[in-house]
């Protein structure tokens, strides 16, 4: 109604920036953390809507006049930060609030950081979410979407994607469905070249990218950044009000020495060929994030899609796994593993240790539901737990592994077509209902694995200890593979053998780890098809499978290999 304005602050510390004593989560004074407020665009009517020692950012007005913004009030940490950096909680999830700042809740159950919420055209909050489960941890901080009221996360454009890095703060375009946004690098400052997204050309492809402003994307193509933008609001698909910057974008590294100017930014009027007209700059002080002073007409109010009195899990369908799962014969999945991912709540990067790969996170096997003849699935989740999923053979061996993740809010109730089925398609048209809506929902049935937090040494190495360190211990040990079960460089010793390219010899040319592994930040965007990079692609499975030496495991046995693998 241009009447209010709601924005974040917090007061600047008398301490320099670059001091040793680095303030801790949920100490010192509230004034030192970040809190949203509200005034009138008089000046008058100041009040502040939320306090306590969590960092609050980013508000934006939602059509049902609640606030959404982004704060660390779920309680976790980035998973690559070192020890120079604040022990303060440092990952930012979606949160809302009602416009006096009262019943303030949490919508986003992700793990890491989550920036620059806004209202799209269809009532939706877009936002940007840094996803990176099981692969690389810098391209991917691309738009996603949610209902206002934290149900059915979606992404929207770039969860595929190697570039850019970042599609940050998001503004629909006025009478479109395009979203422009800023192209932006991981190790910097948001700024990048201004581009328009059509989701609906393609969810990952460039061909849904058009650039505004020329030049690179930052990081991904070129780290010479000679100018950038940031903050862009739409007024069309012609015309964009920016901030813009005649100076250098300076990278993470680089800024200790020569910082990005304070003064860098100013505002300007730019048009889809690339003219600028200057609005306003400022001798002293950068300027940016403009916005039109003026009664806009809202987007819709989208009803809420969860009960007023909510049990405190949700319901998931599944139409059709094989949606999606290539050529893969129907009946060749059997069951769906549940997965949990927890938060990080230790504030330095592979403290404790979790796996060779590096800035892994915990998990959880909460168990199984079961998959139909005919591809579908109906389970119940627990609510407020991000899950990711994996789709099992016969055997317990993961055919595909969902490399993100989802979640439900109390009482939801949602569905997917398929398993890595296109974005953009629907539920084939059939005449029947799916087999698992003729019966009640499955719930989780947690097995031996299931229902806690998952550790090697408690599945995998009774295994070994049963079948494998008769031959594979001590300095004589078979091919020099140990297999025993004590300390060794923050693991054991048999999870460095297993995990380790083996020597080459004439009889062993291959020097292909027994299990597939990964150094931290891989550049695999995708899952491949077929468990490639899981048990069923690897070496020691398939040894065994084939038969080495008398050794004669049970199917529990390599159900547990197969879940650690």
């Amino acid at each position: 109604d241009a009447r209010r304005i709601v924005f974040s602050f917090v007061a600047c510390p008398p301490r320099p920036h670059n001091s040793t004593q680095l303030p801790v989560n949920e100490q010192g004074e509230e004034n030192a953390y970040f809190h949203i407020y509200e005034i009138a665009v008089d000046g008058s009517g100041l009040r502040q809507l939320t306090s306590g020692r969590y960092d609050d950012m980013m508000p934006c007005h939602l059509p049902d006049g609640g606030i959404a913004f982004v704060s660390t009030r779920r309680r976790s940490y980035s998973r690559c930060f070192g020890p120079n950096f604040s022990q303060r909680w440092h990952s930012y999830t979606l949160h809302r609030m009602n416009a006096d700042g009262s019943d303030l809740r949490i919508l986003s159950l992700n793990d890491v950081s989550e920036w620059f919420p806004a209202v799209s055209n269809t009532g939706e909050i877009l936002f940007a979410r840094w996803d990176y489960i099981d692969r690389d941890a810098v391209t991917h901080q691309n738009l996603w979407s949610v209902r206002p009221d934290g149900s059915n996360p979606i992404a929207v454009w770039g969860n595929a994607t190697p570039k850019p890095h970042c599609a940050f703060q998001a503004k629909p375009v006025p009478g479109s469905r395009k979203i422009a946004f800023i192209a932006s690098a991981h190790h910097a400052i948001t700024g990048g070249p201004l581009c328009l997204v059509d989701p609906a050309v393609d969810p990952n492809s460039q061909d849904a990218i058009a650039r505004i402003t020329p030049g690179p994307y930052p990081e991904a193509e070129n780290e010479n950044i000679p100018e950038y933008y940031a903050s862009p609001w739409p007024l069309s698909e012609q015309h964009f009000l920016v901030s813009y910057s005649r100076d250098r974008l300076v990278f993470e590294g680089e800024h200790l020495q020569k910082p990005n100017p304070d003064n860098a930014l100013g505002l300007y009027l730019l048009d889809a060929a690339g003219n600028r007209e200057l609005l306003y700059r400022d001798a002293r002080l950068g300027c940016a994030s403009p916005i039109p002073l003026r009664p806009q007409t809202p987007p819709p109010v989208l009803p809420g899609a969860l009960p007023p009195i909510a049990p405190p899990v949700g319901e998931m369908l599944v139409t059709d796994v094989y949606q999606g799962l290539g050529d893969l014969p129907r009946g060749a999945i059997k069951e769906l593993r549940i997965v949990q991912i927890f938060p990080k709540t230790t504030w330095i990067a592979d403290a404790p240790r979790i796996g060779v790969a590096g800035e892994e996170n915990t998990r959880a096997i909460l168990g199984v539901v079961p998959v139909e003849a005919d591809g579908s699935a109906r389970f119940l989740l627990p609510a407020h737990k991000p899950v990711l999923f994996q789709a099992l053979d016969q055997d317990g061996f993961a055919y595909r592994t969902m490399r993100s993740t989802t979640y439900l809010q109390p009482g939801e109730q949602t569905s997917c077509v398929g398993c890595h089925e296109h974005r953009m398609s629907a539920p084939a048209k059939t005449r029947s209902v799916p087999l698992a809506m003729r019966r009640p929902p499955s719930a989780i049935e947690p097995g031996e694995l299931g229902g806690r937090p998952f550790g090697y040494v408690q599945t995998v190495q009774p295994v070994l200890d049963r079948h494998c360190v008769k031959c594979h211990s001590g300095p004589e040990a078979k091919k020099g593979l140990a297999l025993t079960g004590e300390p060794l460089n923050g693991f054991t010793r048999s999870y460095v053998s297993l995990t380790t390219e083996a020597p080459k010899t004439p009889k062993t040319p291959s020097t292909e780890p027994l299990v597939p592994r990964f150094v931290k930040r891989n550049q695999i965007q995708m899952t491949p098809v077929g468990g490639a990079h899981g048990a069923l692609g690897s070496r020691l499975i398939r040894m065994l499978r084939a038969g080495h030496q008398e050794v004669k495991l049970s199917d529990s046995d390599l159900r547990r290999l197969a879940a650690w693998i």
